[in-house]
């Protein structure tokens, strides 16, 4: 009876850790549920990191203004000494 043998046991064990890493933020927009697994997560992280890029860009971009028309004028020097 000693000598029983069972060799299937690691074919049912769980592993103690998740093996899949992903980021926390990954694991925020899972948990939101805005993506169901973690391709999905990349791909909506991209769509954001684009929309803020573009959001900068959009911000930053000049309005068409000219940029010397809310400057300080520029006087020449023979105006300034009489």
């Amino acid at each position: 009876m000693s000598n029983i043998q069972f060799d299937e046991e690691s074919r049912y064990a769980r592993p103690l850790f998740n093996s899949e890493k992903r980021s926390w933020l990954a694991n925020l927009v899972i948990k939101t549920g805005l993506a169901k697994d973690s391709a999905g997560a990349q791909k909506v992280l991209l769509v954001v990191f684009m929309l803020a890029v573009l959001g900068t860009i959009f911000i930053w971009w000049p309005s068409g203004t000219s940029p010397t028309s809310n400057s300080v004028p520029v006087v020449p020097l023979s105006a300034r000494h009489p």
